[in-house]
């Protein structure tokens, strides 16, 4: 893959592994998408007890595990762009609908305490905005209204408070938070361009991307907005940063003109790794539980598979291969 001197000029660095158990011991929800309907699954981290979660003529995407592992809500794509959010138990049971509106929902996101599922909430016609809704489908609340889009909601370690994309006089994607009740917004950035996918960790920086004229960059930032500092930069666009359960570490995806690659860096900006390097798209990473494994969804052959690998881009595994195209969801503890 290409990438720009910039980029590869950051040192690379061993990242931590873990045990191949505790991949085996932990739960990876995934969709698989024939030809009339998809469907959430859930499968052993090794690839082992796959199970169907839904059935019939449905849409079933975006699956996303509450904190205990037990439970997963996820997006049921519905006619007339009226797409829903829906609660199931890891073991397929207790399917409870969640929301029923003419707004299209997406990007569910599951508070750390489990008390609280943030999402988006677009209407027919209109700006998108931010909702929370409680898992039994009680308590829905909107958070924003005013007119722009309010997008990817990311909360805190505390549930205190939600980062998220705000488009800024309807063209200005900037970053901002609030607390967790729609309070107290704050604006952490402040440019002409696209600053997006915010990305809350575990030790309090909230990772995001810098869309250039030309290549972004990949920046942390305190929730107060200091300091803000860049640990990526590449002539290259980069998009969807996920951080390591423990905060140590972010994994990216790069555009290399032709496909989509994943690379993991420190977040001191140090140990830059290219975590795959081939012709096809690898995109869609999340993190086990444990830190030391990657799951990520790869494009080849015409269609989508879910795979594996060691936080070092080392032991890559396909899990399953059909002509269905599946996507992982989530990575969460087993039940």
């Amino acid at each position: 893959m290409r990438s720009s001197k910039a980029l590869l000029a950051a040192g690379v660095g061993a990242a931590g592994l873990a045990a191949a158990g505790a991949a085996a011991a932990s739960t990876i929800a995934y969709t698989s998408l024939g030809a009339t309907a998809s469907h959430v699954f859930v499968t052993r981290g090794d690839g082992s007890q796959k199970e169907r979660l839904t059935s019939g003529s449905v849409v079933d995407v975006a699956p996303t595990f509450g904190p205990r592992g037990s439970r997963l809500v996820f997006v049921r794509r519905l006619a007339g762009d009226r797409d829903d959010l829906f609660r199931i138990d890891v073991d397929g049971s207790d399917l409870t609908r969640l929301s029923s509106t003419a707004a299209a929902e997406a990007r569910p996101a599951w508070a750390q305490d489990g008390r609280l599922i943030a999402f988006e909430a677009t209407p027919a016609a209109g700006a998108s905005e931010l909702a929370v809704v409680r898992p039994d489908g009680s308590g829905r609340r909107r958070l924003t209204r005013n007119g722009v889009d309010d997008l990817a909601p990311s909360w805190s370690p505390s549930a205190r408070r939600i980062a998220f994309t705000r488009h800024v006089r309807g063209r200005n994607a900037e970053i901002f938070v609030m607390r967790a009740d729609g309070a107290g917004t704050r604006r952490l950035t402040r440019r002409r361009g696209a600053d997006d996918s915010p990305a809350w960790s575990s030790t309090g920086w909230i990772a995001y991307v810098r869309r250039l004229g030309e290549g972004a960059e990949l920046r942390l930032v305190r929730p107060d907005g200091r300091p803000n500092r860049r640990i990526v930069r590449s002539n290259r666009p980069l998009g969807s940063p996920v951080w390591s359960p423990d905060g140590s570490r972010l994994v990216f995806e790069v555009w290399d003109g032709v496909d989509t690659e994943l690379f993991l860096i420190s977040a001191n900006g140090t140990g830059l790794r290219r975590l795959t390097g081939n012709d096809v798209a690898d995109f869609g990473a999340a993190w086990a539980p444990s830190g030391g494994w990657i799951a990520f969804t790869r494009f080849s052959g015409g269609s989508n598979d879910v795979w594996t690998m060691r936080a070092d881009g080392s032991r890559k595994r396909r899990l399953m291969s059909s002509t269905a195209h599946q996507a992982v969801g989530d990575w969460g503890p087993g039940p």
